[in-house]
């Protein structure tokens, strides 16, 4: 699933009827308009690894909405409310080294561009729930469970590929075969749900697409998102290397105009052959901006949209708010709390300016050097500090989860004991207090990889290895033969 932003809009996730319900991360907007400006990414659940996707659904087909953690912070708005054409300039990490989401060093550049040019079957709901994309899908069901689970897509009759080709079964079962796993001269890092399809064909017309299952699988709504035209998926060579720098077919409501690694940016613009309701932006820039850079990318006017961290986040709420620039200039005696002149205090600022101004000719033209510096340092983050007044943080749980995976297959690990041990060594509550306590969000870890808080699957079950517990660890690493040494 690929809930970065609604296709339509490129702002906030958007229903058909074009009132936005929720965006996964946090947004940032100017005062007066209508749109993003700034976002934080918000860390959903944090041990230690990486950011993986979880599975979605729950064994059944309903999933009514379950208690989330934290409300949504965002910026609802009607989507006739919002202008059409301008551009979006959005802060990322770096230029995607690959457009393939299915391989290893693929990234959230690599997503961003796909959910934007690429068809999805299924989006998330404001409840991180899967729910039918209507640009691509007519219908979507499981027709059949016995003998095999058999889903029956029925696509939309005007979805077409750039070369005005529908996308069709062909398209299904070309990507299906790529990412089996029964290949390895596919160079994919996932292959979750796909190797439980047993086959894929035509249904009753072309526009109907049958996919049979082996054994049943409960999220087979997250595959196919994104899914790539059959001329990428049909070979190892396409697949590895077409994909990396371009894409030679999309069906998205924006289109691959360029990718420029010099200047770090990458141009989706509309699609002039999109059937649905036209994006609402112009161009997209995807814009590469190391994190602790665009704070003053925001100020600058380099970027509109872009994740910033804990600090940048408290900075920007610092001078949105009434007087804060006050909070600590006024009380005798006070450093500053934050900028180049933090811990600048009166007592330091008058031995600064005696030592400038003193009988000692080197240490005076040193102290005079640095009080320039700092002075031009402190000018220039007033000004960004000024700019920054026209930005909102906002912040809300992402569907993501992040976890600390323990290989099994070789070395120590290999026992359960050391793992059940490892279990029982960490704390998992500190370590969700260190991530998300800093960007205000509730410090609970999850406790579940079948769903996550806000699904009415989810339920809290980490009690089965039992809570942090020092002797009881190493008690197992003893039992298995591990001594302290």
């Amino acid at each position: 699933m690929y809930p970065e932003y609604d296709q339509n809009d490129l702002t906030l996730r958007g229903d058909s009827d074009g009132a936005l319900r929720r965006h996964p991360e946090v947004a940032v907007k100017a005062d007066d308009r209508v749109g993003p400006r700034a976002v934080l990414r918000s860390v959903a659940f944090l041990a230690a690894g990486v950011l993986v996707a979880p599975v979605l659904t729950a064994c059944g087909e309903e999933d009514p909405a379950g208690k989330p953690l934290a409300g949504q912070d965002i910026a609802p708005a009607e989507r006739k409310q919002i202008a059409d054409g301008g551009t979006l300039r959005w802060a990322v990490d770096a230029v995607p080294e690959t457009l393939n989401v299915f391989q290893a060093d693929a990234d959230a550049a690599t997503t961003r561009v796909a959910g934007a040019v690429l068809p999805s079957m299924y989006r998330l709901d404001a409840n991180g729930r899967p729910e039918r994309n209507a640009d691509y899908l007519e219908s979507a069901e499981i027709v059949k469970r016995e003998p095999k689970q058999v889903v029956l897509y029925k696509l939309h009759q005007q979805a077409v590929w750039s070369d005005g080709r529908e996308i069709g079964a062909a398209d299904f079962a070309s990507q299906w075969r790529a990412l089996s796993g029964k290949n390895s001269t596919y160079w994919t890092a996932r292959n979750a749900g796909y190797d439980r399809i047993e086959k894929i064909e035509r249904g009753a017309n072309d526009l109907e697409v049958r996919v049979t299952f082996k054994k049943p699988y409960a999220d087979w709504k997250s595959l196919f998102t994104p899914l790539y035209p059959k001329e990428i998926t049909s070979s190892p060579d396409a697949f590895n290397d077409g994909t990396r720098r371009k894409l030679k077919l999309t069906a998205g409501p924006f289109a691959l105009k360029s990718v420029d690694r010099k200047d770090g940016e990458v141009t989706l613009a509309r699609n002039p052959l999109w059937w649905g309701r036209p994006a609402k932006l112009k161009e997209l820039v995807l814009r590469a901006v190391p994190r602790d850079e665009r704070a003053e990318a925001l100020a600058d006017g380099k970027v509109d949209i872009a994740e910033v961290d804990a600090e940048d986040a408290r900075r920007i709420d610092r001078v949105g708010r009434k007087g804060s620039s006050k909070e600590t200039e006024g009380r005798k005696g006070a450093s500053v709390a934050h900028g180049p002149a933090t811990g600048l205090t009166s007592a330091r600022a008058l031995h600064s300016w005696a030592v400038a101004h003193g009988s000692d000719d080197k240490a005076a033209e040193e102290e005079a050097g640095a009080r320039r510096k700092r002075g031009r340092a402190i000018s220039e983050y007033a000004l960004q500090q000024s700019a920054l007044r026209g930005f909102e943080v906002r912040k809300s749980l992402e569907p993501a989860y992040t976890q600390l995976a323990l290989n099994g297959a070789e070395g120590p690990l290999t026992d359960e004991r050391v793992r059940r041990a490892v279990a029982r060594a960490l704390n998992r509550k500190q370590l969700a207090d260190v991530v998300l306590k800093p960007l205000g969000l509730p410090p609970v870890p999850v406790g579940s990889h079948v769903a996550l808080a806000g699904q009415a699957a989810y339920a809290d079950n980490s009690g089965a290895l039992g809570g942090e517990d020092t002797k009881e660890a190493k008690a197992l690493l003893a039992d298995a033969g591990w001594v302290p040494g």
